[in-house]
């Protein structure tokens, strides 16, 4: 019985690494090496400028404090030095937060400020000193605070809320509808209402729910930060009502009939509420003051009354014939 020996592996990669036209791209792959690592540590010992991003703290902030307006989260500080020395500062231990006192720097009148010149003193220590720092962004660390002084201010939604053709929004639920606002008496007197950002929600056909951020205000905390408002849409339907025509300021042993004695209203609502609409719930009247000052063959009839929930009513019919009639 005949077997084949197969041809150990790592005779093939043998033969593979050691082949002529291998050695040589290996030399080359050596020299591309050395010749990047060359050019890495040459561009590392050129003097450039880097741009650092260094948290900012504020501490020790009493109990009975508010901040209405905090400091920035970040300041960006362009540093110059060796490339060796920037790299560092971006991916070593070295840069740490920037953390202030708040009792150092907040004064009496609800406001804060950390001058530029603490900053310097705290990036000075924190940096080598071959380092110099070109730049620093925000030039300017204010904060405002209240004593607690707070109220609850209703929340109204700002925008364009619009479902698709042939719907309407039968009902908006908002939570919460008003919220908790801190802010020093002056501002929080002048505040009566508050407004979410320019929102634009357009043709939807379902019942949705978005958490809508609230309009910031200068030196006012609100909480929370943003409202939840879900809307209910319903579709629009057409249904016609037969209302009685009834005549008002009437003088006395006068009286106004219409023929006909009633008229037909298109109505437009909701689908949920169309079967709810009912004849008494609308009023078309004809006032006898208008038929006194305008004497023509028709008088003008005037839809009233319109219940709650229907998007849109016409009458079918503007002028109808009447006779005035004496009750003497």
């Amino acid at each position: 019985m005949n077997t084949q020996r197969g041809i150990k592996p790592y005779k093939v990669i043998k033969d593979f690494l050691f082949s002529a036209v291998n050695k040589e791209f290996f030399v080359f792959l050596f020299f591309l090496a050395v010749s990047a690592g060359f050019w890495f540590m040459t561009v590392l010992n050129e003097t450039t400028e880097k741009e650092i991003a260094i948290p900012v703290q504020l501490y020790g902030i009493p109990n009975n404090i508010v901040i209405t307006e905090p400091l920035p989260d970040t300041i960006r500080v362009v540093v110059r030095d060796k490339g060796f020395v920037l790299i560092s500062y971006m991916h070593g231990d070295i840069v740490k937060p920037l953390r202030f006192n708040f009792a150092s720097y907040a004064r009496g009148t609800g406001r804060g400020n950390v001058p530029i010149t603490e900053v310097q003193k705290s990036l000075g220590s924190m940096f080598y000193a071959s380092s110099k720092i070109v730049s620093i962004k925000p030039d300017k660390l204010d904060f405002l605070f209240s004593f607690g002084m707070s109220k609850m201010v209703r929340a109204h939604i700002d925008g364009i809320i619009r479902p698709a053709d042939t719907y309407y929004i039968a009902r908006t639920v908002v939570s919460p509808d008003s919220v908790r606002i801190y802010a020093s008496q002056a501002v929080l007197d002048s505040i009566t209402e508050l407004f979410t950002e320019n929102t634009e929600i357009i043709g939807f056909t379902d019942t949705i729910t978005r958490e809508i951020p609230l309009k910031r205000i200068k030196g006012v905390k609100m909480v929370p930060e943003y409202i939840s408002a879900t809307f209910y849409p319903d579709m629009l339907t057409e249904k016609i009502v037969q209302v009685p025509i009834v005549s008002i300021n009437m003088p006395d042993g006068l009286a106004l009939r219409t023929f006909p004695t009633k008229v037909n209203v298109k109505v437009v609502a909701g689908r949920s509420r169309i079967d709810a609409i009912r004849p008494e719930s609308f009023s078309v009247v004809v006032d006898y003051a208008d038929v006194a000052s305008n004497p023509s063959d028709k008088c003008k009839l005037i839809l009233r009354t319109v219940p709650k929930g229907v998007a849109n009513a016409t009458l079918e019919t503007q002028q109808v014939d009447y006779l005035i009639e004496s009750l003497r």
